[in-house]
């Protein structure tokens, strides 16, 4: 049953009772005041004071509607302006989603209204950006500041994101470092600041943000460990590729690589600059400090490129570089780069017998050139000179075609 229907239904039973009390009696009213007697019926009586209820009641909402008329009038006027400039701001949006650029700036400004109309600000310095008026986006972005108090965070990483992507990035820098100074604690504003460093390739400053990004966790740890990887790597292929002073100082390259954690060492990718870094340090004469970070990376890093230039530096004891081969060889005992390794260290202590029999047990693993030329030089020092000559006859490692010789 609706309640349309219910009402009415209790109408018609009102209406029935108080007609059946109406026929069993009219009643009898009597009221004096002074020379005033009013004499009636109960029904009349009580219907004219219902009638005049209302009537006072008709009387004062008139009045109050009256006085308030300027009010509600601009209540309306302000709801309906508000209402407008939701629509704009809208379909502002939709036309910045869309490309529509210059459109979108229009009706966002156009939309910019009440408290909220920061929101144009920003959306609008988006849409001019896109639009490649950088000037407008920043008069926008400035009368965004303005606009709203407290939205200097807001702004201020909107700004660096912009000037991120004009490649402004000197300014974005200064834009995140002001920032910073504001709000130190802030993730995302460390997080402009770090690829506004990178961006400017700044590898020292990301590498001394590194510490902050990872005690707020701001990156997951794969993105944090590449990003580690990255950013001492190219730091340490600046300071070789440089022509300053400090990369032709080993103590100064020492310095900033014994800074590296254990952790990046350990990680694959930082193998390549690894080798790259020892062999600059060997090209400097640093041999000592060369076999000493070798022997580091070695232990956690084993490779035939780096077990090979073990084999070329001389380290400060080379009775313990040797040592350290021989405990490799334990490990891996067929490997032809240890063992050509191990033959040179083992020429490094003089101990010639055992640096001819590493030697040829690399040649028997690998038919190197490299190997057969250390052979042959060990041969000839030990006037063992047919078999030197049958090593160069073998013409070092190399197919040659069976041709006719003078004898």
């Amino acid at each position: 049953m609706s309640k349309r229907l219910l009402l009415i239904i209790l109408l018609l039973l009102g209406g029935t009772l108080l007609g059946h009390y109406m026929l069993q009696g009219s009643g009898y009213v009597l009221v004096s005041f002074q020379n005033w007697v009013l004499e009636t019926s109960l029904w009349v009586f009580l219907i004219i004071l219902a009638g005049s209820v209302f009537t006072i009641y008709a009387a004062i909402h008139i009045v109050i509607t009256i006085m308030g008329g300027p009010s509600l009038l601009k209540n309306w006027h302000e709801k309906r302006g508000i209402n407008t400039a939701i629509g704009k701001t809208v379909r502002g949006l939709i036309y910045l989603a869309e490309g529509n650029f210059k459109q979108s700036e229009k009706l966002l400004m156009a939309g910019a209204h009440g408290k909220g109309k920061i929101i144009n600000y920003l959306a609008a310095a988006r849409a001019a950006q896109m639009a490649g008026n950088f000037e407008r986006s920043d008069e926008l972005m400035a009368q965004a500041v303005k606009s709203t108090k407290g939205a200097e965070l807001a702004v201020g990483l909107q700004q660096a994101q912009l000037q991120l992507e004009r490649e402004q990035f000197e300014q974005c820098l200064a834009t995140c470092l002001r920032l910073q100074k504001q709000f130190p604690k802030h993730q995302y504003v460390n997080k402009m600041l770090l690829k506004a460093h990178m961006a400017l390739e700044d590898w020292q400053a990301v590498i001394e943000l590194l510490p902050s990004l990872n005690k707020h966790k701001l990156l997951p740890n794969k993105k944090f460990q590449k990003l580690e990887v990255e950013a001492y790597g190219k730091l340490i292929e600046h300071m070789i590729r440089s022509r300053n002073t400090a990369s032709k100082d080993p103590k100064a390259l020492l310095d900033v690589w014994k800074n590296i954690p254990t952790r990046t060492i350990k990680e694959m990718d930082f193998l390549p600059l690894a080798h790259a870094f020892i062999e600059h340090l060997i090209h400097l004469g640093a041999q000592q400090e060369a076999e000493a970070q070798l022997r580091y990376l070695l232990q956690h890093h084993f490779s035939d490129e780096l077990m090979s230039l073990y084999g070329w530096v001389k380290g400060k004891d080379v009775k313990r570089q040797l040592l350290f081969a021989q405990d490799q060889l334990k490990q891996r005992p067929n490997d032809a780069v240890l063992l050509l390794s191990l033959g040179r260290i083992a020429l490094m202590n003089e101990l010639f017998d055992d640096a001819q029999a590493y030697l040829e047990a690399s040649l028997a693993q690998e038919n190197s050139a490299e190997v057969r030329s250390e052979l042959s030089r060990l041969y000839l020092a030990n006037n063992e000179n047919e078999k030197a000559i049958a090593m160069l006859r073998q013409g070092l490692g190399l197919d040659l075609p069976d041709l006719p010789l003078p004898h």
